[in-house]
């Protein structure tokens, strides 16, 4: 049995066989370097995709806030102009002294949101790009980031609303749809709207840290 073993042994063929081992070896070395350097460029893709989403977002929130104050201010006007010594309901006061606002200081509220919001438009064309080109990874709990996004960038629809009626002194106030948008327009509250921005923008954070938790781990 030694003798065979031995005999076994000294007619192998040991330089081919080292050669086709390390061959073997390098392959898998190979395969185990691709495999890691596909999971690093992936997670580098995705770093990046939150870098450019928070980046976005931190300057949006940044800028939004110009126009909040804008309305603060038309929202104290309005406030300012409803009739005195008159009773009627707080709903058409607040009505009557729009209406008399936008009658004076529409047009001119109108062109400064105007100027504000068009410095803001594209981060909000960039941010909804960046949540919807965000679905294709696939990242855990993405809805409420895609939602938290959403939600940000709708405000800055609701101030381009009120720019248009504000701005819009001619309107026929007693028309019932024309109304609905006054009614809509005097019941946009900039404390609401900073509270929302503030919630939306702590949802996108903690989705941000969970994610490169997962992506690092």
């Amino acid at each position: 049995m030694c003798e065979l073993l031995i005999w076994t042994v000294s007619n192998i063929r040991w330089p081919e066989t080292i050669g086709a081992l390390a061959s073997i070896v390098t392959a898998a070395i190979a395969f185990w370097a691709l495999q890691t350097w596909k999971h690093q460029d992936k997670a580098k893709v995705k770093a990046e995709f939150l870098d450019a989403l928070i980046e976005t977002a931190h300057a949006y929130i940044a800028e939004i806030h110009k126009p909040i104050t804008l309305l603060e201010m038309s929202k104290i006007g309005m406030k300012a102009n409803e009739p005195v010594g008159k009773s009627r309901d707080a709903g058409d006061l607040l009505v009557q002294g729009a209406i008399a606002y936008i009658n004076k200081h529409g047009e001119d509220d109108s062109k400064r949101l105007s100027e504000v919001l068009e410095l803001i438009q594209p981060n909000v064309v960039k941010l909804r790009s960046l949540a919807a080109k965000g679905q294709v990874f696939k990242f855990d709990s993405y809805e409420k980031c895609y939602s938290a996004v959403a939600t940000l960038t709708w405000h800055f629809d609701r101030l381009e609303a009120f720019m248009a009626v504000v701005g819009s002194p001619t309107w026929n106030w007693d028309h019932p749809e024309v109304l609905n948008l006054l009614n809509d327009a005097i019941a946009m509250d900039p404390e609401d709207l900073r509270a929302s921005i503030k919630k939306n923008n702590v949802e996108l954070l903690e989705f941000a840290r969970l994610t490169y938790e997962t992506t690092y781990g």
